[in-house]
């Protein structure tokens, strides 16, 4: 069994929690929406006699601060860079989810050499140019209305668990693939003071997001990136996004699997990193 240990720092003005496991090269996981560094207990459990993770609640989410500003990608690479500087992580692999990538890929360009590789899960890119395009909001009605925060607040408060319940069975190709017990710790997470207001944040930078995002992949990244996407979800939109980002691209769509990888597909994608972060061919 791999020991979890919890722990908190402030940096770059926010104060994190985050857990730490395992020994050896660095993983940083950067959760995606609703969700938080539980989303990295399967991985850690797997791979903690390997690898060393690093996975934070984002400003935002979670037990860490909810501040009412610094949601876009740039903010919260500057928040992990500071988090890894605490930790004495001289280089590491990213991996993000959903909305975690936009900023992951923010932390591969902020971090240079020190980034070993970069992978993005189920990740929606925002602000790209190239052939095939489509702005992610065209498909995705809860993009655009997640947004208007003010006016999901006022409809998802109280209804927390009808919500949440309704984006891990639907966003899911088998709807059951989340289990209760992440349900509830999710729901329980979501109804805390500030948590609903700060997580809708992410959706709120979004304009800012493509425009952060637009400039920085104006020049190729040079960090090796993988990227898939669910079959049922965001398909190839993930390494359409990475072959036009990065020089070296890997990836592509997993068959029988929705939003939530890790949960519904857990070995496929458990092996594509082990593979990835060991340099081998994927």
């Amino acid at each position: 069994m791999v020991e979890i240990r919890h722990r908190r720092a402030e940096v770059n003005g926010v104060r994190l929690h985050y857990v730490t496991a395992g020994h050896g090269p660095v993983v940083l996981g950067m959760h995606g929406w609703p969700e938080s560094h539980r989303q990295y207990r399967g991985l850690i459990e797997r791979f903690g006699d390997r690898y060393r993770f690093i996975a934070p609640d984002l400003r935002g989410f979670g037990d860490s601060d909810k501040p009412f500003e610094g949601y876009e990608p740039e903010s919260i690479a500057r928040d992990m860079l500071g988090l890894l500087e605490v930790e004495g992580a001289e280089q590491f692999h990213i991996v993000g989810h959903d909305l975690g990538g936009p900023p992951a890929v923010a932390l591969a360009y902020a971090g240079g050499d020190r980034v070993l590789s970069l992978s993005t899960i189920e990740t929606p890119f925002f602000g790209l140019e190239y052939p095939g395009y489509v702005d992610p909001a065209v498909h995705y009605w809860h993009l655009a209305m997640h947004m208007r925060m003010d006016v999901t607040r006022m409809l998802v408060e109280g209804r927390e668990e009808q919500y949440l319940r309704h984006f891990f069975r639907d966003f899911a190709y088998d709807p059951e693939a989340m289990p209760e017990e992440e349900v509830q710790a999710y729901v329980t997470l979501m109804r805390q003071p500030g948590t609903l207001r700060g997580s809708l944040n992410l959706y709120g930078s979004i304009p800012r997001q493509a425009v952060q995002t637009r400039a920085l992949t104006k020049e190729k990244l040079r960090v090796p990136m993988m990227a898939w996407g669910g079959a049922v979800s965001f398909g190839a939109h993930c390494i359409d996004s990475a072959r036009a980002i990065a020089e070296e691209a890997h990836g592509g769509v997993i068959e029988r699997c929705g939003h939530w990888v890790f949960q519904e597909r857990p070995d496929f994608i458990a092996d594509k990193l082990d593979r990835f972060w060991a340099g081998k061919e994927v």
